[in-house]
């Protein structure tokens, strides 16, 4: 087994007579002919893939059915109970098998518990567990920690990222100086965007524990969203010299040449991420952001399915469709995804903000205006909701008071912090000169009028024409008698 000689391991341990077997070597015999036939699916997948030129549906563990008929029996005899290890295994083999039945599922989900019920200290039954979205009510007396942590995975696997803050630190103060909780404090700090503090965090962790590899992929990723370029480039080199054959160092790589625009060389490092490891599900998006951004829909398309074949709750690979099929202007595909994607992100304004412009160009005003509502709701820092609220209401709606108090919330949150110099800044500055002159306050449209002579373009222009008329009717305004 150390030396991944799988099929030999299994042959020996398969000379013995089963009932002669310890549950150590039950488990062994099984695992390794588990493993061997994972080797061999692999390889009968790169060559589907050389002879088909594409990437193809993964093939099947030619030993599952057998596995499946073993650990079954083995679960329902009467003389020999699986231990907590070929509980976990049987757990494995009946997912790959597929769930056909809704029984299966359950049995699935069952033999988990009693794995971690046996032996709570497996991370891995942990894991499994975690993607049959059985809930979070695991008791396991014996290691009462271990829940929380599964309960934070599951949180934060589920968008439900405050309440997974608040039982990560909970947890550091049981263990203050471990790795995994600081890095899962990152993950969740980058999943409320809060980038600042994941790189804060991420920072503290690479200093702590520089041979990390664990999460180093989330980090280039923050890395990534906030444009440092000579980090990223530093992170790629130190992850390089640690281990180059590790799917988070090419992820790592492949985010550093994303940055610099250099999307096929990005893609050739994905590629590699996902030949060490073709279930990393953050490789398969990337290779979708990047086909996104080359125009290359039909290939972001079929990786975004990839990855949602690995992990059907992963929002990016949802927003990734909606995307693509906006692409080629198929809007009714695209409110389909983002609608996806917003129900597992449901606190997430970017998810409203694309579900709402999706709606817009299928003419469903009253559908998309309920989405920007919802993206303000939910802190839309880009401040893309606002200003299209209040286009909305003064275009199609027509209902010039609300434009006017979406534009002056545009103006409030957005412009002044941004300098006003953007168009959406200008629209608003002359939306609100009119609308202020209209509704006879000169003093107001003016004040509008004259920020709109600092810029430069037609508005301005249309601010002097504007302040010219207001002064023509102030003059000819009669005056108040004494």
């Amino acid at each position: 087994m150390d030396l991944q000689e799988y099929s030999r391991a299994s042959h020996v341990l398969g000379q013995k007579p089963v009932s002669t077997l310890t549950d150590v070597e039950f488990f062994v015999l099984h695992y390794a002919r588990y493993l061997a036939g994972e080797r061999r699916k692999e390889q009968l997948s790169l060559e589907m893939k050389i002879h088909s030129g594409s990437t193809p549906k993964p093939a099947m563990n030619p030993h599952l059915q057998d596995l499946l008929r073993d650990l079954a029996d083995a679960d329902a005899s009467p003389t020999k109970n699986l231990d907590a290890f070929g509980l976990y295994l049987y757990a494995v083999v009946l997912k790959q098998a597929g769930f056909d039945r809704t029984a299966v599922k359950s049995l699935y989900v069952q033999l988990l518990h009693r794995s971690v019920a046996l032996f709570p200290w497996n991370w891995s039954a942990w894991m499994e567990l975690a993607t049959a979205n059985d809930g979070l009510s695991v008791d396991v007396k014996s290691c009462p920690w271990m829940p929380n942590l599964f309960q934070a995975h599951v949180l934060l696997l589920q968008c439900h990222i405050p309440q997974a803050i608040e039982i990560l630190e909970r947890l550091k103060l049981t263990f203050p100086t471990n790795s995994y909780l600081h890095s899962q404090l990152a993950r969740a700090h980058y999943e409320l965007r809060d980038f600042d503090a994941a790189h804060t965090l991420f920072r503290q962790l690479a200093a702590a524990d520089p041979y990390r590899m664990e999460g180093m992929d989330l980090y280039s990723d923050v890395l990534y969203v906030k444009e440092d370029k000579t980090a990223l480039s530093e992170l790629a080199h130190l992850v390089q010299q640690i281990d180059k054959y590790r799917p988070e160092t090419n992820c790592v790589i492949g985010n550093y040449y994303a940055l610099k625009g250099q999307h096929e060389r990005a893609i050739g490092y994905f590629n590699r991420a996902i030949t060490l490891d073709s279930d990393c599900v953050a490789a398969w998006t990337l290779i979708g952001h990047e086909y996104i951004q080359m125009k290359n829909t039909n290939a972001a398309i079929e990786v975004y399915r990839r990855a949602l074949d690995l992990a059907p709750n992963d929002y990016r690979a949802w927003y990734g469709l909606g995307q693509a099929y906006e692409l080629l202007d198929l809007f009714h595909y695209s409110v389909y995804y983002y609608q996806k994607a917003s129900a597992i992100r449901p606190y997430d304004a970017r998810m409203w903000v694309a579900l709402g412009g999706a709606f817009e160009k299928v003419g469903q005003v009253a559908q998309a205006k309920s989405c920007y509502l919802r993206a303000v709701t939910n802190k839309d820092a880009e401040g893309i909701a606002v200003i299209r609220l209040a286009k909305l209401y003064e275009q199609v709606e027509k209902d010039l008071d609300k434009a006017a108090e979406y534009y002056r919330m545009h103006w409030r949150d957005r412009a002044v912090v941004h300098g006003g110099n953007s168009t959406d800044a200008v629209a608003a500055m002359l939306f609100l000169a009119n609308y202020s002159m209209q509704r006879g306050n000169i003093p107001e449209a003016m004040e509008w009028c004259n920020k709109l002579l600092e810029r430069d373009g037609p508005e301005k222009e249309e601010a002097k024409s504007m302040l010219q008329a207001m002064r023509r009717m102030e003059f000819l305004a009669p005056s108040e008698s004494p």
